[in-house]
Formats: structure tokens, sequence, C-alpha cells
């Protein structure tokens, strides 16, 4: 039975020295250029760490800002609807509404809406334009 040699540290391959421990390419550094490698990372990962964090602490912030800011418009499209639907039908009427188009008429006023309908008259276009005429 034939036994393996003792292999030694020095004869071991890494990621970074190529089999056999070549001497010149191993790179050693001294204990001050070590330490100050080793604040420079730590700075690196602590300076990433900080400004993700303030990034994600402004987006939580301006989705608040987003959220609080629907609410409060919808809240006061609800109290002029409240108060348009407390007027008589004559007080609507002066204003040219009925009770059915009051919630249509604050909501255009807030976005600037206006829907688009087809008169009567007029002639109306097929929804389906693959019609083929006889040939």
């Amino acid at each position: 039975m034939m036994t393996q040699p003792i292999r030694t540290f020095k004869d071991l391959t890494s990621e970074t020295a190529p089999a056999g421990g070549n001497a010149n390419s191993k790179i050693s550094f001294a204990l001050e250029d070590r330490h100050l490698l080793e604040l420079r990372a730590r700075y690196a990962r602590a300076e990433w760490l900080a400004n993700a964090l303030g990034d994600a602490v402004l987006w939580v912030g301006r989705l608040y800002d987003r959220a609080v800011g629907g609410i409060k418009a919808d809240l006061k499209l609800r109290a002029a609807e409240a108060q348009l639907h407390r007027m008589s039908d004559r007080e609507l009427a002066d204003l040219g509404l009925c009770r059915a188009d009051i919630t249509f008429a604050i909501r255009e006023a807030a976005e600037g809406v206006t829907p688009r309908f087809e008169g009567a008259g007029e002639r109306t276009v097929a929804a389906n334009q693959n019609l083929r005429r006889a040939a």
C-alpha cells in the first residue's frame, strides 16, 4: 500500500495564489496598511448603509405624503358633495344641477375631466372595423 506524501500549507492551491505557493505572487501587507484597508472597507460599508437607509426614509416619507394628500382631497370632495346634497331641489336647479349630477359635477370640477357623449342624431361607428364588403 502506497502512502500519500504529506502536503504542507504552502503546496495547497487557493483562489488568490497559484499552486506551489509561488513566493513572487504573494503580497504581504504591513500591519498599518492592513489596518488602514480595513478602516476604509468599514467606512465604505457604513456609507452605503447610510445612503440606503436615507433613501428608504425619504421613500417612506413621500409615500406617506401621497397617502395623506389623497385622503385630504377625498375628504374635501365628500364635504362638497354633502353640502350639495343638503340643498333643496330648487337651489340645485338654480345651479343647473339635479341630484343625480352632484357626484359627477364635484368630480368633474376637482379633476377637470368632462366625459364626451355621442349625440343621438350623430352616426355611430361600429366597434368592429374588420367588416369586409362583398365583391
